[in-house]
């Protein structure tokens, strides 16, 4: 006969801590209506008994009832000695390989604040007794129901019922909180599957109905359970100091909701438990959602009394996680394939989207998963390599190999791309149209900033190399070494819009005079008074005579080669070439179909009324439309060659 009071410290030492507390309960108590069952089948010869379990959940606004309802054989004389006695076992129990700890009925003294029970039962002279006991007893006492035989009735049929009785603040409080988690059919329903789903996969005949308030009634037995289930067996060798044990796999199809998909859940003595040190795990991506139990025998030895966690050591955890891997992956090799398929896929189109990621996704990424990786995992897998390798390179500057070329190309990469994009600004510019329709007059200034920056002056090798998109001109404009120089003309300026000019005493110093006309219309293309070229040919003589005032360049013009550039729409051109105030013959630039250039002189002579003195100019009148298609055609052999599509391989 316990003690009230070690039975109370035992209840809460075991309890109090638990992480799901009253599920504790719920478990406990239909578990032992399950065993009840179990053996009154196991000693029945008739085929027509079934066992049944009926929990009915009876929620109210400061009460509920909860009663479980079983079949089983009753209260009998071993029943009531292993009841009365805490740590008493069950001889029959473990015959079936129930594993009774002794201490689930503590889950009724630490989480109800009453219960009764009564049971109808078989004594050893074939009569049928009905017992009524509340649990606990008033008094300092447990209770004592060994000798207690009830008394006869004319109910021939043994089973039990629970009545348990829940209304203080904060046993009422833990009820709440867990039905309040399993609020529709479908959750609860999936709660009790895989708590007692070993139990229905071994008794096909067992039935668990379940009645709960504002749920529509769950009936649960194996038939239900494996419409969608598959079970596949297999042995883990060495296990606990050299031995084998047999392992059971089943496959259970969940809906798209359950919290359980990809989860392996291990069950000990028939209940779902926890791996303490480790976990097992599979992940894959499948048509449908699924989530795998676990069964064997070897996790019965080793669970604790609660019956939640299962105490195995790691290395036994990782024996089995290989050996699981391997029957799922059997099981799962079509799918398998097909998820590399795609993942294939999905990197193809990745690198497609993101070039500059291209050399650094890992390819053994498809081989290691089962899972199809998506586009932003592809990507973001590659950031992080193209990190690492990138924080190598900064950290040690004698690193050359492989890896290093990747990071550079990968920079190349993300240049072209921006080159990509200037142009697209810049193809905008030059349309003539917008997209409703309507005519475009594009600012004069936008299409001269797009180029260099208006005020810009590219003085220092520091800070030239992202001030301009010149390259689109030609790329040897793309980087300026420190005696190639340029100026971008303030808006009102009497001068050109920009200036480009070598000032090297090891090379010949020239001078660039590049003048941008609006895209849409040139106001001067053409023009009696000053045409475009006789324009350019003006701020060259302008220059000439006065080149330190212009550019602040100390130098003897006459040792400068002149050329201009005069950026205009072809239109504009034509109306040039048309004119009769533009002199000089215009020659036609090769591979450009609207571009021309003049062999050109300007006058460098002190005054009109002086003897004509004249210096070489030659100045190339270059369509929009031109440049565009060139520069753009440029970029796409750059991407070609990062590419590497015309890569030369040895014979």
């Amino acid at each position: 006969m316990e003690q009230r009071s070690e039975v109370e410290f035992r209840a809460e030492k075991i309890y109090k801590n638990s992480r799901e507390k009253f599920g504790y309960l719920i478990r406990e108590i239909v578990s032992n209506s399950i065993h009840s069952t179990i053996i009154k089948k196991s000693k029945s010869d008739a085929t027509s008994y079934f066992p049944q379990i009926n929990l009915t959940v009876d929620l109210k606004e400061k009460e509920i009832i909860i009663k479980v309802k079983d079949n089983g054989e009753g209260f009998n004389k071993l029943n009531r000695k292993s009841f009365t006695h805490l740590d008493y076992r069950n001889s029959e129990k473990e015959e079936l390989k129930l594993f009774p700890q002794g201490q689930g009925r503590l889950s009724i003294v630490y989480f109800t604040d009453a219960a009764i029970y009564n049971s109808i039962y078989l004594d050893e002279h074939g009569q049928y007794r009905e017992n009524t006991f509340p649990y606990p007893e008033i008094g300092n006492t447990l209770f004592d129901i060994e000798t207690g035989a009830g008394n006869p009735t004319d109910i021939a049929e043994t089973g039990t019922v629970l009545t348990i009785t829940i209304n203080k603040q904060n046993t009422l409080s833990r009820a709440n909180t867990f039905f309040s988690k399993y609020p529709d059919k479908e959750s609860l329903e999936a709660w009790f599957i895989d708590n007692f789903f070993p139990f229905f996969m071994e008794y096909p005949t067992l039935n668990l109905n379940i009645y709960c308030s504002g749920i529509d009634e769950i009936k649960i037995n194996k038939a239900y359970i494996e419409k969608n289930i598959k079970s596949l067996p297999f042995t883990v060798n060495n296990l606990l100091d050299g031995k084998n044990y047999n392992f059971k796999v089943w496959i259970v199809n969940t809906d798209s909701k359950s919290k359980l998909k990809n989860s392996v859940l291990c069950y000990a003595r028939h209940l779902r438990a926890d791996l303490v040190n480790g976990k097992l795990e599979y992940d894959i991506d499948l048509p449908s959602e699924y989530y795998w139990i676990l069964t064997s025998d070897f996790f019965d030895s080793f669970v604790d009394p609660k019956g939640d966690k299962i105490e195995v050591a790691t290395e036994d955890i990782g024996r089995i996680q290989f050996n699981l891997d391997l029957t799922l992956n059997q099981h799962y090799h079509t799918q398998i394939e097909n998820n590399k398929k795609e993942t294939k896929t999905n990197i193809l189109k990745a690198t497609e989207k993101y070039p500059s990621l291209k050399d650094f996704v890992v390819h053994d990424n498809i081989d290691q998963t089962r899972k199809i990786l998506k586009e932003h995992e592809i990507v973001n897998d590659a950031i992080e390599n193209k990190g690492r390798i990138e924080k190598t390179y900064w950290n040690n500057k004698d690193v050359e190999n492989e890896e290093i070329d990747k990071l550079i190309n990968s920079s190349l990469h993300i240049y072209v791309a921006h080159r990509s994009r200037v142009l697209d600004k810049f193809h905008d510019m030059i349309l003539r149209f917008d997209s409703d329709g309507e005519k475009k007059s594009e600012p004069e200034d936008d299409i001269h900033d797009l180029f260099l920056r208006r005020g810009e002056k590219l003085s220092t090798s520091e800070n030239i190399n992202h001030l301009h998109n010149l390259w689109i001109l030609d790329d040897k404009f793309t980087v300026f070494s420190e005696t190639t120089k340029g100026l971008s003309s303030r808006k009102g300026q009497e001068l050109s819009d920009i200036y480009l000019w070598i000032d090297d005493p090891e090379k010949i110093n020239e001078l660039l005079i590049l003048e941008l006309k609006s895209t849409t219309n040139a106001h001067n293309a053409g023009d009696r008074y000053e045409s475009m070229v006789a324009q350019v040919k003006r701020y060259a003589a302008q220059f000439y005579k006065e080149p330190n005032k212009i550019l602040a360049w100390d130098i003897d013009p006459k040792r400068i080669l002149f050329s201009g550039i005069i950026l205009a729409r072809k239109s504009d051109i034509n109306k040039e070439l048309n004119s009769n105030n533009t002199s000089g013959i215009a020659h036609k630039i090769p591979y450009l179909s609207s571009s021309y250039f003049y062999n050109e002189r300007f006058s460098i002579a002190p005054s009109d009324s002086s003897v004509p003195v004249y210096n070489e100019i030659r100045i190339e009148l270059l369509a929009f439309e031109d440049i565009y298609e060139l520069a753009k055609n440029r970029n796409k052999v750059f991407f070609k060659l990062l590419n590497g599509e015309y890569r030369i391989s040895e014979t």
